[in-house]
This record gives C-alpha cells, structure tokens and sequence, in this order.
C-alpha cells in the first residue's frame, strides 16, 4: 500500500510540474503568429521590438489596436494586421501579453 501511494504521489507531482511548463492559449498564438519576429525573454526574431515588459507600456485597448491595424500608429510598419484573429485566439494573446511586465 505504502509502494502504491508513493507512486501516486510521484504521478500527481510530475503531472503538476508538466502543467506548470505547458503552454497558455496565448503563449500558443503568441509562438505562432508572433515569435518569428518578436522577442520575448530572451526567445524569438529580431524583426521586431522586444515585447518581454509589454505590458507596462501599452494598455489592453493599445495592445488590441496594435495587433489589429499597425499601421495606425505608424504608417512604416511591416507588422502584419491580425484583424481576422479568431476571436478566442485574440482574447488568449492579449491575457498572454498582459502577463510580459
């Protein structure tokens, strides 16, 4: 019985440890539509500015309106508009990058 709880309680903790690793939603989206050209924590392109404190420069609304349309705020920017976002995957990326402080 002890032998059978110990593996149970080594199961349950390698389980929690994978968890706490995986992938959020909008870490997801983020790697895949962002990553190749921003950076975040030391990972990803170049193409773009770094975005690992993100959030402590521009707001939800900002954040929103910069992935939507870029060129609002700057007619020279080669970032791609993310308006045809699926809506979940939108809400995920903008939980994701409100976490980068």
């Amino acid at each position: 019985m002890k032998h059978v709880l110990s593996l149970s309680v080594l199961g349950l903790a390698v389980l929690l440890a994978s968890a706490a690793f995986a992938e959020s939603a909008g870490e997801k989206v983020f790697n895949q539509k962002c990553a190749m050209c921003h950076k975040v924590k030391g990972k990803g392109g170049a193409i773009g500015p770094d975005l690992s404190k993100i959030s402590g420069k521009m707001a939800e609304p900002q954040l929103r309106e910069k992935l939507i349309n870029p060129k609002k705020s700057n007619a020279n920017s080669t970032m791609p508009a993310f308006a045809t976002l699926p809506k979940n995957d939108m809400s995920a990326l903008l939980t994701y990058m409100k976490g980068l402080k």
